[in-house]
């Protein structure tokens, strides 16, 4: 069993998961990061992820805990994790529905405003977009219909239902 350690989830409305977890797994714009006990201090920005939390147990497996978040800060000290998100959602309250119709939505708007989803009206650098961090573009476009997309397939995947079927 992995030593246990303090994990905080937090948004402007509410705390989403404060409790003992033995790992934290995200993107951020460092890449895929795993937290364990006594991980070294971090600070860092996340990316429209997948959160995976897994909790604590007595021998026994545990489902994880699952969160789709859209962005946000991750903060790591002796105390533990905390995640602070604009925007996060415990997978078991995804509205599986309106997520699949989102992410249609983004894939048409996608479509019609081509592979950089920036449409005429705002053109682009190239090198500009590509030295920005996927967890930057989140949040400097969030309505981008990439971004759009990102976040409903994160969503579903929270909720354990395929983005793509």
């Amino acid at each position: 069993m992995a030593t246990p350690f303090r994990v905080e989830v937090l948004t402007p409305e509410r705390v989403l998961f404060s409790g003992e977890v033995e790992e934290v797994s995200l993107r951020t714009d460092a890449g895929e990061i795993a937290f364990l006990a006594k991980h070294e201090d971090f600070i860092g920005a996340i990316d429209i992820t997948l959160c995976r939390l897994t909790l604590t147990s007595a021998g026994d497996a545990l489902e994880p805990v699952l969160i789709a978040v859209h962005g946000g800060f991750v903060h790591v000290d002796a105390s533990g994790v905390k995640l602070l998100a604009s925007v996060a959602e415990l997978g078991t309250e995804v509205d599986v529905d309106r997520a699949r119709a989102a992410l249609s939505a983004a894939e048409a708007r996608r479509g019609q405003e081509g592979p950089g989803g920036h449409g005429e009206d705002s053109p682009r650098d190239g090198a500009e977009a590509t030295a920005r961090s996927a967890a930057a573009l989140a949040l400097l476009e969030p309505d981008a219909p990439e971004q759009a997309a990102r976040r409903a397939e994160v969503r579903l995947r929270a909720a354990g239902v395929a983005p793509r079927s």
